[in-house]
């Protein structure tokens, strides 16, 4: 067996499959992928591209043989203005020290204080909607994960900027999305596999030109309108915002407790207590986080809206459980103990619409993939979106059924059947906060408003580097006598 042994994904053309990849019927093609096999493959301008679509063959990429790849290099391109050097991007030893940096932090213990922020600012957002009003939920549940993020992680309140830095964030990941695995980008990612090859057979007189070839293509210098001014303006209004944050927190002598206090103020003990970051390092993370931290848990919290709408007995079994709540805050414990079904609908809308539906990864050396032979280099692709829907593992995998994560349910499922936060060593650092958030947040406002969406209205998923709700989730939103 070998590459060309994988069954080849039909419709391609003379450029390979990348009008499917960039097409607008992606998630289909996805589907379309999975149902040629566990391993499938494309093409992007004859590059082969292998797609794992089963449970098994994820696991081996994700979790059994991590440490034999790297994340692919067009996603390290196409977040470059984003995220740099953060934690989502960077490789080998810095991010391993950057992981071993943050990862305390993001500890189940350490995340139980920002519950109630969590609550405060969801209580804000409905203190801000008139009874009867019309909303968009995909808008309002931005405005509110933002304003978690901004204030759990950076002390700093950024509610009433979201509609700007919503807008400037749409603007950087409608461009990553335009050009993803366009011609521009496979060939930028061909011309740095030359000189990565070329590293151990070039002259020794050349080896600086070739690093500074290396490091100028770490930008996206090939990819159409990554130095227009729209872009641009979008990055300059995001990098100022975190930029004032750290001015901002270095100004204040680090007193803080937030996340953003201990960046600046990490020392790595590995390298006899010096400063862990620069103010550049320190940006990269702060801006991963704040991206990552509120656009998946907003999309998940809008899909889950959306799907409690269209089923009136589990929106009805998610009421009496939110009732039944103590007064006051939710807390970190009831979050944890007295909120199971609303955690399940949270996990369930996941399932059904996975934040990041395709996880890229690059092999840095020979390795088996399900007992096929993949030479180095080969770019291999995990599939989330049907795996989350295969009918072996997930019964009716279309039907909204918030009891597939019963306990007893889920100890019985493949390994990385369910991939939303990704799996192995690159896992989302910001998993346990996502589950406590969005279960805190959908229970809060529940207890407050009535939220009415049209059962009859079927919203599509638009994927803009996340599958977002395509025109949004309206609803009309009814204030709420208190329980009992």
């Amino acid at each position: 067996m070998s590459l060309d042994s994988i069954p080849v994904v039909p419709g391609a053309n003379l450029l390979g499959h990348i009008h499917l990849f960039q097409g607008p019927d992606r998630l289909r093609f996805f589907q379309r992928i999975a149902e040629t096999g566990e391993l499938a493959r494309v093409s992007f301008l004859g590059r082969p591209v292998v797609f794992a679509s089963s449970p098994a063959s994820a696991h081996e990429v994700l979790v059994e043989k991590a440490r034999l790849f790297e994340k692919s290099p067009g996603i390290r391109l196409l977040l470059h203005y984003l995220a740099g050097e953060g934690l989502f991007t960077s490789e080998g030893d810095l991010w391993r020290r950057q992981r071993r940096l943050m990862a305390p932090l993001f500890q189940p213990a350490v995340i139980a204080q920002y519950a109630a922020c969590m609550h405060d600012v969801a209580v804000r957002a409905a203190s801000t909607w008139k009874d009867g009003a019309a909303v968009d939920l995909a808008h309002e549940m931005t405005r509110i994960a933002m304003g978690v993020v901004g204030k759990a992680l950076f002390d700093s309140d950024t509610f009433d900027e979201s509609d700007a830095l919503g807008d400037a964030l749409t603007v950087a990941l409608r461009w990553a999305d335009s050009q993803g695995a366009s011609p521009r980008l496979v060939a930028q990612i061909a011309l740095v596999d030359a000189l990565d090859a070329a590293a151990e057979r070039a002259p020794q007189a050349l080896a600086g030109l070739r690093r500074r070839a290396q490091e100028a293509l770490k930008e996206p210098l090939f990819l159409e309108g990554a130095r227009g001014e729209t872009l641009q303006r979008a990055i300059r209004l995001l990098d100022g915002r975190i930029q004032q944050m750290i001015d901002e927190r270095r100004a204040q002598g680090l007193g803080r407790a937030d996340l953003l206090t201990r960046l600046l103020a990490a020392r790595d003990e590995e390298n006899a207590g010096a400063a862990a970051m620069t103010d550049r390092q320190v940006r990269d993370e702060a801006n991963t986080l704040f991206v990552a931290g509120h656009e998946t848990t907003a999309t998940s919290l809008s899909w889950a809206f959306y799907l409690l709408g269209r089923d009136p007995e589990v929106r009805a079994a998610v009421q009496r459980e939110v009732d039944a709540l103590p007064p006051g805050p939710i807390s970190f414990a009831s979050a944890s103990t007295a909120l199971p079904l609303t955690t399940r609908v949270f996990k369930e809308a996941m399932r059904l619409y996975p934040p990041v539906p395709v996880y890229a990864r690059r092999l840095l050396a020979d390795a088996e993939i399900r007992g096929v032979p993949l030479p180095k280099g080969t770019l291999v692709f995990v599939n989330p979106y049907p795996i989350h829907r295969l009918a072996g593992v997930f019964p009716e995998p279309e039907r909204f059924d918030p009891d597939r994560f019963l306990p007893e349910r889920e100890a019985l499922r493949p390994k990385s059947a369910y991939l939303p936060f990704g799996a192995g060593p690159r896992v989302c650092i910001g998993l346990h906060f996502a589950l406590l958030e969005g279960p805190i947040v959908l229970a809060t406002l529940m207890r407050l408003v009535r939220v009415e969406t049209d059962p009859a209205r079927v919203i599509e998923p638009v994927l803009v580097a996340t599958l977002r709700p395509g025109g949004g989730v309206p609803a009309r939103v009814y204030r709420r006598a208190p329980a009992g």
